[in-house]
């Protein structure tokens, strides 16, 4: 579906054109015709001249947003010659935004995250309850009203209101500079153009051309605010939950067409207006009535192709239809008239606490009270439930998920954690020695770590409630595992970042394949749910694991799953031999560190067993060391550590490339040893990380042009993490 629909795209922009632009020119005359005839009327006065300049500044709006500035500010004229004002860092944009305001809303926030929940801002334009997957909070009580209020002041409220949805992209204060001054200066110079000076050069009529101009300008803006509403709000369209750094092409196209609705215009509205503008706006080339609703009512097309003019967009709609249909996609168009009651009812039952599975049948929530006290307690103090009970859909990116146990063991050394399973993760699969990327936030900083399941989807699965298990080590000095053993309980919230992820060293043995595990402390996590699976699948057989353990630990209480580990050794074969540093009162434990003696002695036949190691870097370089000298193949050897290795930077040869940031409009330039995340750094870019060694993926980030380290012998990556990415030729990239 991807390449069908940039392959129409690559087609339509070049046909981009003269025609276009001549077309746009035209348009903007017209316009100027429109306001022109509407200030005569204004001057005229009279009822029925003061409806008619009221329908024109209404009409004149829309023409505005629609066909014109929304359009053109998406650069849909930029690569054309001669192109002059209609250039998107040159146009003159006569409607209450400011442009930089509304680029950072629009382009950098709505367009890449359309109708996500907690990233597109323009899901009820910050303020209002729109769609039942929204979080509702306390002033959604009160929207209808509130609605009612910006209406009666919307050319004023319109550059706040968008600057207040630009300032949450950003992540700003409300109360500051960014956000107030270029707002009040738009709304100061409004103000005294319908209230001061267009009234006191309308002659001995300056009340009838302020209740004009108040009436127009209010008709105008809500106008426009009504029919972007429609666009992504109620009825049959989708929100979705974060997709995260994974999401495909085929994805992203499929959000933008079920996220987003086409209108029909009414053709008894359409006559109406018609009749007017031909009545009193002569125009020897009169445009499409069209024009007053561009890349709105063809608004599929537009998140599609959003740099198309809408005179492509209208062309090229009917193949767009063709697509959606063929991949089993929805093309939503609702008649014009039928969306104003859909969406008054939508934003009165929006009003109180429903979310997509009771919308509607409100008594679904009513049987639960206890739920219903929760989303009002939570809501009216402002705080997001982490359950996320609003949306109906699952989350497998920045996933909140609930502590059902936090026991410590070993002495209190280590926390053994059991994580409910989230919802719509019924079908989510992992393989033994998979691990989860945890975040945690830690003095105003988003961490990252990443821990080992101690049981594959098979084993949690056979539970009933089907947990995840994993186990925290206090480690010196951690930020991470340290706030963890320390703050976790039952009952409380930790996010994954994403699904369990596989290391892919860890292909798991068969039962009968002789192989030796090697564990260091905290390392027996992923190396336990290995030997689960071994001796799973050798009960299942009726046979005996041929597998060993070399367990090392610092003493007889840092000794993690000591009995679980015995008991599989009983059950299934598996041979066990539990070493520490210091000698222990108990029998049953031997005094040991790892090395080619203790390997000999131990496991004669260790060079011929599959080998899977989790500990320390330095241990693993060790023991990798040691059993090639005893003639083990190095494809026999398997290893995972989270202990981040120093970047394996190449040398500085002198060379320099650009780094183009293609949301933001900027560019560094960097030398071969600076990493891409690095280069985002000194833009002024924020990209979540974590990691940074490539593990947990919350560095993702679209390649659009260039080749990084690496690239050369293979194929060409769409989608790298930054943070160990390398430049080896120029690089644009999509942030």
């Amino acid at each position: 579906m991807a390449e069908a629909i940039q392959a129409l795209y690559a087609r339509a922009k070049a046909e981009v054109g003269q025609e276009d632009l001549t077309h746009i020119r035209n348009v903007t005359a017209y316009g100027q015709a429109i306001d022109a005839r509407r200030r005569e009327l204004l001057r005229e006065g009279g009822p029925r001249a003061i409806r008619r300049a009221t329908a024109l500044e209404m009409m004149y709006r829309l023409m505005q947003f629609s066909e014109l500035g929304h359009n053109i500010v998406h650069g849909s004229y930029d690569h054309l010659p001669d192109n002059g004002e209609y250039h998107s860092d040159r146009y003159d944009w006569d409607f209450n935004v400011d442009t930089g305001h509304w680029k950072t809303m629009h382009h950098a926030g709505h367009h890449p995250n359309t109708n996500i929940v907690g990233k597109d801002h323009d899901l009820g334009y910050s303020v209002f309850r729109g769609s039942a997957g929204q979080d509702w909070y306390g002033h959604h009580l009160g929207q209808v009203a509130f609605i009612s209020a910006l209406a009666a002041m919307a050319p004023i409220a319109a550059p706040f209101f968008l600057a207040n949805i630009a300032r949450k992209v950003e992540d700003r204060r409300f109360f500051s500079s960014y956000t107030l001054r270029a707002p009040a200066r738009i709304a100061r110079r409004d103000a005294r153009r319908r209230f001061v000076d267009e009234p006191f050069r309308s002659g001995w009529k300056p009340l009838s051309t302020l209740v004009a101009n108040y009436l127009g300008g209010v008709t105008g803006y809500m106008s426009v605010l009504f029919l972007v509403l429609i666009e992504h709000h109620a009825g049959e369209l989708e929100l979705f939950t974060d997709p995260g750094p994974d999401e495909t092409a085929d994805q992203y196209y499929e959000r933008q067409i079920r996220a987003t609705r086409n209108f029909l215009p009414s053709p008894q509205m359409d006559a109406a207006l018609t009749r007017i503008l031909e009545e009193e706006v002569p125009f020897e080339n009169r445009p499409d009535l069209r024009i007053f609703y561009g890349g709105l009512d063809t608004h599929v097309e537009h998140h599609l192709f959003p740099d198309l003019p809408p005179s492509m967009q209208r062309k090229v709609a009917p193949e767009v239809r063709a697509i959606a249909a063929e991949y089993g996609l929805p093309y939503h168009e609702t008649p014009l008239l039928e969306t104003v009651p859909l969406i008054a009812k939508t934003l009165t039952g929006l009003s109180v606490p429903f979310g997509e599975r009771e919308f509607g049948r409100p008594t679904d929530l009513l049987r639960n009270p206890a739920s219903l006290l929760r989303r009002l307690r939570y809501g009216l103090s402002y705080r997001a439930l982490p359950e996320s009970p609003y949306l109906n859909k699952p989350r497998f990116y920045n996933v909140p998920v609930k502590v059902v146990s936090a026991t410590p063991v070993a002495d209190g050394q280590a926390l053994s954690v059991r994580l409910g399973r989230p919802r719509g993760w019924e079908d989510v699969h992992w393989d033994a020695g998979a691990y989860v990327s945890v975040r945690v936030a830690v003095d105003g900083e988003e961490l990252v770590r990443q821990y080992s399941l101690v049981r594959d989807s098979a084993d949690s699965h056979a539970d009933a409630e089907g947990d995840l298990e994993l186990c925290v080590k206090r480690v010196e000095g951690g930020r991470v595992s340290n706030r963890l053993g320390d703050e976790l309980r039952a009952g409380a919230y930790v996010t994954l970042v994403g699904t369990p992820q596989s290391s892919g060293d860890f292909a798991i043995p068969t039962p009968e394949t002789p192989s030796l595990h090697i564990a260091g402390g905290v390392g027996i996590t992923p190396i336990i749910s290995l030997l689960r699976r071994i001796g799973r699948d050798a009960c299942n057989a009726g046979t005996r694991a041929n597998a060993t353990l070399l367990y090392f630990n610092r003493d007889d209480r840092s000794i993690i799953f000591e009995s679980e580990l015995r008991e599989l050794a009983r059950e299934s074969g598996v041979q066990l031999h539990v070493f520490t540093d210091a000698p222990s009162a108990r029998g049953d434990l031997s005094t040991g560190r790892l090395g080619p003696e203790l390997l000999q002695r131990v496991v004669p036949d260790a060079a011929e067993r599959e080998t899977y190691v989790c500990a320390p870097a330095a241990l693993i370089d060790l023991t990798r060391g040691w059993l090639r000298d005893l003639g083990q193949p190095a494809e026999r050897f398997h290893a995972e550590s989270f202990t981040a290795p120093e970047l394996d930077r190449p040398a500085d040869d002198g060379s320099r490339y650009t780094v183009r940031f293609r949301r933001t409009g900027t560019a560094v330039e960097i030398d071969g040893a600076t990493t891409l995340l690095e280069a985002a750094g000194r833009a002024g870019i924020a990209v979540p990380t974590g990691c940074e060694r490539g593990l947990c993926k919350a560095c993702v980030t679209g390649k659009l042009s260039g080749t990084t380290r690496g690239e050369g012998d293979g194929p060409l990556q769409e989608r790298i993490t930054v943070c160990t990415s390398t430049a080896s030729s120029d690089i644009e990239l999509d942030l």
